[in-house]
């Protein structure tokens, strides 16, 4: 049975797996990452692997970019100096959905000791995070 897909419905272009999560590419050029629920802490190398899908899925040129994440995941200084130097390679802007103080917390640390290159904020449900990135004009 062959699926038809309406105008206006957003589908998966192409889906990923790396070590700690889920990579998707949707139709609204929107990149998502959802990271496993048993993951509480990621090394330089799983940020490498994710960083070369990201690159591969959309052949190099930054998109619209959705993360979750629900509990605080710890990331070394050196991963995160890698992130904050490559993340505009994969990046326009960046929303992340979180439901944690301490999340939010480490977030905008990041953010204030970073300053990334990519706008980056914070909602609290998948819809809000999608509505804020379409509503951008990048």
């Amino acid at each position: 049975m062959v699926k038809r897909i309406m105008k206006n419905e957003i589908y998966n272009i192409e889906e990923r797996t790396c070590n700690f999560g889920n990579i998707t590419l949707r139709s609204d050029e929107i990149l998502t990452f959802k990271p496993f629920d048993t993951v509480t802490s990621v090394s330089l190398t799983d940020i490498e692997e994710m960083f070369s899908i990201f690159i591969e899925i959309t052949k190099g040129v930054p998109h619209l970019y959705y993360s979750e994440y629900s509990k605080a995941i710890d990331i070394d200084s050196v991963t995160k100096a890698f992130v904050t130097e490559k993340m505009h390679h994969l990046a326009k802007a960046a929303a992340v959905k979180e439901n944690s103080a301490m999340v939010r917390f480490l977030t905008h640390s990041y953010i204030y000791l970073n300053r990334p290159k990519v706008t980056i904020k914070m909602f609290k449900t998948e819809e809000e995070s999608i509505s804020w990135l379409k509503s951008l004009d990048i």
